[in-house]
């Protein structure tokens, strides 16, 4: 019998069609904002959705939206959570555990992030939107190797300065492969409610110009609306009609994404599958491991042809990592570098 294993947990329930990532790489965007109405957004159009606040040092979820049923444990499964619901939406974030302002390191913060995606019972969903944290750091890079993220919708104002940031996000999240549905310019005018007349007190098109820059769509402006400050701030948010269009447009970004997984299994004691292209390839876990960073791997000695595999698991949508009988479990192994391989 094969020694192989495949790391899964069998005691979840959870069941999650796709994960979408609001993201912006800075804060003051209203990141949040458009995170929460689009998760209203597409419940109001019939989907299951669940929400994941993974902004560590600056959670503002649980303020926008109404008190509802706070996380209890799984009196069924006493290593498992049951997260917060309001509106008929699970959703979790740190401000349900920590109510004064966050000062946690990194690594802590990297494992809060984990425990949300692996011990939280979010039951079946369509979609579960992430609220990002700012920045393109540890934090960012853990949300992308440890959830299986379908696609990003990047939040930015129309000053430069923004865009500058909200560059810097979408080009991380290219190189993890993770598709990019659009650029929401938030904040992009104001209409007078009088004469119906625009106004861009923060300039004009820094969306449009960011879409165009990085050949991904331009999914629509939100203006400046005390409606939707207001609503967030009472924690009464509701998704006008803004945000229904937004909703929209989503939906049919998501409609073209691929819908190709990357498959991979084992094929023997000393090799494993890949589908690529229709069909299966097969490669040598000794080929596989010469290209490991880890230095004992590197050695001809370590390097043994005849090594076999213990364990093999996700990184993100981009990646496994794998555990050789060798006790090497350091690399990190690019679809695209196992590609190469072929």
């Amino acid at each position: 019998m094969s020694s192989l294993k495949v790391i899964q947990d069998s005691k979840n329930p959870t069941q999650i069609r796709s994960i979408l990532a609001v993201a912006a790489g800075k804060g003051g965007v209203g990141k949040s904002t458009v995170a929460v109405n689009l998760a209203l957004a597409l419940k109001l159009q019939g989907f299951k959705v669940g929400l994941l606040d993974a902004d560590i040092y600056g959670p503002s979820l649980e303020q926008m939206l109404p008190k509802g049923m706070e996380p209890v444990d799984d009196l069924e499964n006493p290593e498992k959570l049951l997260p917060a619901l309001t509106f008929g939406m699970p959703f979790i974030s740190v401000a349900h555990f920590k109510k004064k302002a966050s000062i946690v390191r990194a690594p802590i913060a990297n494992q809060i992030i984990e425990q949300f995606l692996t011990i939280v019972q979010w039951g079946e969903l369509d979609y579960l939107i992430i609220d990002f944290p700012p920045g393109t750091g540890d934090i960012q890079l853990t949300l992308m190797q440890k959830a299986k993220i379908a696609a990003a919708i990047m939040v930015t104002t129309p000053q430069v300065v923004a865009t500058l940031d909200v560059s810097k996000a979408i080009q991380l999240f290219q190189k993890m492969e993770i598709p990019i549905l659009g650029v929401v310019e938030n904040m992009s005018y104001f209409l007078d409610p009088e004469t119906q007349k625009k106004f861009f007190p923060f300039s004009s098109g820094g969306g449009q110009s960011l879409a165009k820059d990085f050949e991904i769509p331009f999914l629509g402006e939100i203006p400046i609306d005390s409606k939707i400050s207001i609503a967030g701030d009472r924690g009464d948010s509701s998704a006008v009609g803004v945000f229904k269009h937004l909703c929209e447009r989503v939906l049919q970004e998501v409609s073209h994404l691929s819908k190709e997984d990357f498959q991979v299994r084992e094929k023997g004691p000393h090799h494993l599958e890949i589908f690529i292209e229709d069909s299966w390839h097969t490669l040598s876990l000794h080929d596989i491991q010469k290209q490991c960073p880890c230095a004992r791997c590197q050695s001809e000695k370590k390097c043994d042809p005849g090594v076999s595999l213990l364990e093999f698991s996700p990184v993100g949508r981009y990646a496994i990592r794998l555990i050789f009988s060798s006790g090497c479990s350091q690399g990190i192994y690019p679809y695209s570098q196992l590609k190469l391989l072929v």
